[in-house]
C-alpha cells in the first residue's frame, strides 16, 4: 500500500515543481509588478518604465496564481532591448511582406510567447537598428554595452550629434575609463556621447566594460536616464521681427509621464553661457508642460540681440537625481535693411548712387526706379553691403522721385523707399547766323533746347517769329530779314522757350553793320 501511494505523491510533486519553474506561454501587456525587484538597486528605474507599460518579464504559475519576474541580473538580449526602445520611443511595429533578417522569422518570440518580429522590423524601419537588412540580427544573443549604447543613441536621434563630437572630446570622455581602448572604433562617438550626457557610467574600478553584456537592470537604467527629459524646437532659426513669419519658436518637452519628476527648468543661453530667458525661473515643483514658446524677448520684455543661442532643460526626480537634456543650438535672426542715396538732386546725365546695408546676408537686393527700371544691386564680400549706380536720363520724369530697395532673405522680405528730386532741365541755346549782318540780309534763327520744350519764338525788330522743330538736327529753326535801312548797332533778339507752364528766355545781340553798297551810295551822293 505504501509503495502504491508513493508513486502518485511523487508524480504530483514533480508536476507542481514543473508548474512553478517552467515559463508558461502567455503574454500580458499590463504585467503585474515583478516580485524579484523589491530590494534591487534598479527598482526605481524599472518601476517608472513598468508604469509606462513598456517593460516585459517572465510569467510563472504557482498553482493557479501567476508570478511575474523581471530578471534584472540576466543578460539583456538584442531583441529585448530593441523591443523596449521601440515601445519607449513610440516606434510602431512594422510588418513587411518578407522578413528583413534571416534569423528573425514572422513567428519569432523575443520573450516567452511575446511576439517580437514586428517590433524588430519596426526598429529597422525606425532607423535605430544598426544591423542592415539581410544580415543576421542575432536576436537571442546578449547585447554588449557598446552595442546597447549605439541602439539608444540612434533611438534618441543623437547619432548625428554624437558624430559631430571632435576626436579630442571623444578621447577625453573615453579617457575617464582605463579600459576605453576596448571600445570599438565605430562605437567611440556614441559611447562618448552617452558618457557626456550621463546616460551611461562606469564601474567602481574605473572601467566601462564596452564588450561585456548589458544586464537587464542596466538596460532599464540607461533607458530611464535618456528619457527623463528631451527638448526639441520646431525650427532651428526664427526671426521675431514683426513680419509674421517664424515670430516664435516652440519647444516640445518629451518625457516619461510617470517618472515622479519633482522640479524642472528650461533656459535660453547666449554663447557666453549667460541666461537670457528662463522658463520656470525658480525650478518650481511639478513636471514640465508638453510645450513652451519663446518670442525672442528677455525676462523684462525687451528684444535680445540677433545671434547664436542654445536651449537646455533639466528635471529632478523623486530620488533627487538631476538630469539635463542635450544643449541644442538656436539661431535668432532679426532681418534689417537700411539704405541711402546720393545726391539728393540730380539732372539728366548725373549719376545717382544707392547703397544698402543688410543683416543677415540676403539672397538678393534690388532697386526699382519710377521709370520701371529694375536692377540687381551688387554685394561686397560678406553680402552685407550692396551698391548700384544709375545714370539719370530723360525717361525719368522731373520732380519728386522714389526708388524702392528690396532685400529678399530666406523666409523674409524687407523694403526701403528712398526719395530724390530730379531737377527740371529747362534751357535754350539760341543763335543768329550770320552775325554780324547788314541791312537787307537774311538771317537764320536757331535754338537748341531741353527735351521738354514744346514752343520756341524769337522777337526781332518788333516782330515775333515762331520757330519750327527740325527733327533731323534736333533744333528749332526760323529765318527773317534785317530791314534795309537799319542803322549800325547791336539789336536784341529775344528767344523764348515754353515747357508746359515754365518759360525760359535768352537774348542774343545781333550786330548790324553798313554794307559796301550803302557806303558807295553814300559816297556818290555826297
Amino acid at each position: 500500500m505504501r509503495r502504491i501511494c508513493r508513486k502518485p505523491f511523487l508524480f504530483c510533486f514533480v508536476v507542481l515543481l514543473l508548474t512553478v519553474l517552467v515559463p508558461q506561454q502567455a503574454y500580458c501587456s499590463n504585467e503585474p509588478w515583478y516580485e524579484d525587484l523589491d530590494y534591487h538597486w534598479a527598482r526605481f528605474y524599472i518601476l517608472v518604465l513598468h508604469r509606462e507599460r513598456v517593460t516585459d518579464g517572465w510569467i510563472y504559475y504557482r498553482t493557479s496564481n501567476p508570478v511575474t519576474y523581471y530578471r534584472p541580473d540576466w543578460e539583456c538580449t538584442r531583441s529585448q532591448l530593441a523591443v523596449l526602445l521601440c515601445k519607449v520611443f513610440g516606434l510602431p511595429e512594422a510588418r513587411p511582406v518578407s522578413p528583413s533578417y534571416p534569423d528573425v522569422p514572422k513567428g519569432y518570440a523575443f520573450l516567452q510567447s511575446k511576439p517580437g518580429w514586428a517590433w524588430i522590423e519596426g526598429a529597422l524601419s525606425g532607423g535605430i537598428a544598426f544591423v542592415p537588412a539581410g544580415s543576421p540580427f542575432l536576436p537571442d544573443a546578449p547585447i554588449s554595452r557598446q552595442d546597447a549604447v549605439e541602439l539608444l543613441i540612434r533611438a534618441l536621434d543623437l547619432y548625428e550629434y554624437a558624430h559631430c563630437l571632435s576626436d579630442k572630446e571623444v578621447s577625453s570622455l573615453l579617457g575617464l575609463f582605463r579600459d576605453s581602448h576596448k571600445v570599438a572604433a565605430d562605437r567611440r562617438h556614441s559611447m562618448a556621447c552617452a558618457i557626456k550626457l550621463g546616460i551611461i557610467d562606469g564601474y567602481e574600478d574605473d572601467t566601462i566594460r564596452p564588450e561585456a553584456p548589458m544586464m537587464r537592470a542596466e538596460a532599464a537604467t540607461v533607458v530611464y536616464r535618456s528619457c527623463l527629459i528631451r527638448v526639441d524646437a520646431d525650427i532651428s532659426t526664427f526671426s521675431p521681427d514683426g513680419d509674421g513669419i517664424d515670430e516664435t519658436v516652440n519647444f516640445t518637452l518629451i518625457h516619461l509621464k510617470n517618472r515622479n519628476v519633482t522640479q524642472w527648468q528650461m533656459v535660453i543661453q547666449d554663447l557666453s553661457g549667460k541666461v537670457v530667458y528662463s522658463f520656470n525661473t525658480y525650478g518650481a515643483d511639478g513636471a514640465p508642460p508638453k510645450t513652451v514658446s519663446w518670442d525672442g524677448n528677455n525676462g523684462l520684455g525687451s528684444p535680445v540681440p540677433a545671434g547664436q543661442y542654445s536651449y537646455q532643460a533639466w528635471v529632478r526626480d523623486s530620488q533627487g537625481n538631476q538630469f539635463f537634456s542635450i544643449k541644442k543650438p538656436l539661431t535668432l535672426i532679426r532681418h534689417s535693411l537700411s539704405a541711402s542715396r546720393s545726391p539728393s538732386q540730380v539732372r539728366d546725365g548725373d549719376r545717382l548712387s544707392i547703397t544698402a546695408n543688410t543683416t543677415p546676408a540676403p539672397v538678393t537686393v534690388t532697386a526699382q526706379f519710377a521709370d520701371g527700371d529694375l536692377r540687381e544691386m551688387q554685394p561686397n564680400q560678406d553680402n552685407t553691403r550692396w551698391s548700384i549706380g544709375k545714370i539719370i536720363g530723360p525717361s525719368l520724369p522731373s520732380g519728386f522721385q522714389t526708388v524702392l530697395v528690396r532685400a529678399v532673405f530666406p523666409g523674409a522680405i524687407r523694403e526701403k523707399s528712398l526719395s530724390f528730386t530730379k531737377v527740371k532741365e529747362l534751357w535754350i541755346n539760341p543763335s543768329v547766323n550770320p552775325n554780324p549782318a547788314v541791312g537787307g540780309q537774311s538771317v537764320n534763327l536757331e535754338c537748341g533746347t531741353s527735351s521738354g520744350v514744346s514752343h520756341v519764338t524769337a522777337s526781332l525788330f518788333g516782330q515775333e517769329h515762331v520757330l519750327v522743330w527740325d527733327s533731323s538736327s534736333a533744333t528749332w529753326r526760323g529765318a527773317t530779314k534785317v530791314p534795309l535801312m537799319t542803322p549800325e548797332g547791336d539789336y536784341p533778339v529775344l528767344f523764348t522757350g515754353i515747357d508746359g507752364s515754365d518759360v525760359v528766355r535768352q537774348t542774343v545781340l545781333l550786330n548790324v553793320g553798313t554794307s559796301a553798297a550803302a557806303t558807295v551810295r553814300y559816297v556818290l551822293t555826297k
